[in-house]
């Protein structure tokens, strides 16, 4: 009787445990499905955010950390692409040449130095041929004008383009119009500027300049200040923002407003670095580059070139304004400069006098 029970109570505590033993199976396989639903959504929310893959980029440019190049340009850029990338493409910038010279900021997009350039594309003579019809007289006044009507040409033609093919165009933009600063001598006329010696920004303006008797003075904006003040020159060809970021309202007496040129500028990334990010990063970096950041840094010149001629008109400039009279000789004094430029392209095989032509019907004036 002992040995039946024992045979009993055996074959119970044999069923129990097997019991267990099922349900430790079946809860285990319930935690791993959940744990795995649980991933799987995790990884269908990272999805749905971006890439999950963050990149850190170098932004390199010449302009100093202060100047409105930096902290209403760059710095609206790399806020914007941080913020349309969830965080994952982070832009640091470096200012002041701190990675390249200032003729070397395209380079160094390029060859992949930086990431990213930003400078002055006459620094860089010849290399640009058809851009440089936005230096030609008498195109714009505005940045904001002139940035558009850059974009709007970089758009239409396919050898302005062609120009950036290293590179990922993130803006194209320009500068107010250029005027006249002298010391001494006010310039009311085209036979005032006979004899002096004016420092010029590009080939484009030494060309008229030496057509109105001028002596055309090549040197870097940052070296204008003491070159104005010690009177190595007697003026110089600039942008109105420029008396303001380099000081200039301090050493030049009068101010000529003709409109007499532009500046440009370029904002470029390293191809290899923009097809390195993922599609939903570069999709973000499209929505900002181009048009939309031409045109921040058309306005933010524009605000800086008010605020230069207040702190001109300050510090006891003269501005005087040529009427629609006087600049019809200035007009035809400048006139073969414009005809040698599209004779140039058109000898180069580039479509000079379309672009050109296209230009001035873009442009407000």
């Amino acid at each position: 009787m002992k040995r039946r029970n024992l045979w009993l109570i055996s074959l119970l505590l044999l069923i129990g445990m097997t019991v267990l033993a099922s349900c430790s199976e079946d809860t285990g396989g319930s935690e791993s499905s959940a744990e795995e639903g649980e991933a799987d959504t995790a990884e269908d929310s990272g999805n749905a955010e971006g890439s999950g893959e963050s990149r850190e980029l170098a932004f390199s440019h010449l302009f100093p950390n202060n100047h409105v190049m930096e902290t209403d340009v760059v710095q609206v850029f790399v806020d914007e692409v941080q913020e349309a990338t969830n965080g994952e493409v982070q832009v640091e910038s470096y200012p002041g040449a701190q990675l390249a010279a200032p003729d070397g900021q395209y380079e160094a997009a390029t060859t992949g130095v930086a990431d990213m350039g930003f400078s002055v594309h006459s620094y860089n003579p010849g290399q640009f041929p058809l851009t440089s019809v936005m230096e030609l007289p008498f195109m714009e006044e505005t940045g904001t004008e002139g940035s558009q009507v850059l974009w709007d040409l970089y758009e239409e033609f396919p050898e302005l383009q062609d120009e950036y093919s290293d590179v990922v165009p993130l803006w194209l933009s320009t500068s107010e119009a250029g005027q006249i600063f002298t010391v001494g001598e006010q310039v009311k006329s085209v036979e005032d500027l006979e004899g002096m010696r004016i420092r010029s920004p590009s080939p484009e303006v030494n060309a008229w300049l030496e057509e109105m008797g001028a002596t055309p003075v090549s040197m870097s904006m940052n070296e204008v200040y003491e070159a104005l003040e010690r009177g190595v020159v007697d003026g110089t060809v600039g942008p109105i923002h420029t008396l303001l970021d380099y000081s200039l309202q301090e050493v030049i007496d009068y101010v000529t407003v003709g409109d007499f040129y532009m500046t440009t500028f370029f904002g470029v990334m390293n191809q290899e670095s923009y097809d390195s990010l993922s599609e939903e990063q570069r999709q973000a970096v499209d929505e900002i580059r181009g048009e939309h950041m031409s045109q921040v840094a058309g306005e933010a010149i524009d605000a800086r070139s008010e605020e230069a001629v207040q702190a001109a008109e300050e510090a006891g400039a003269e501005f005087y304004e040529l009427s629609e009279e006087e600049l019809q000789e200035w007009k035809e004094k400048m006139q073969p400069t414009i005809d040698a430029w599209i004779q140039d392209k058109e000898d180069s095989g580039l479509p000079g006098q379309d672009v050109y032509d296209k230009a001035v019907e873009l442009s407000s004036k």
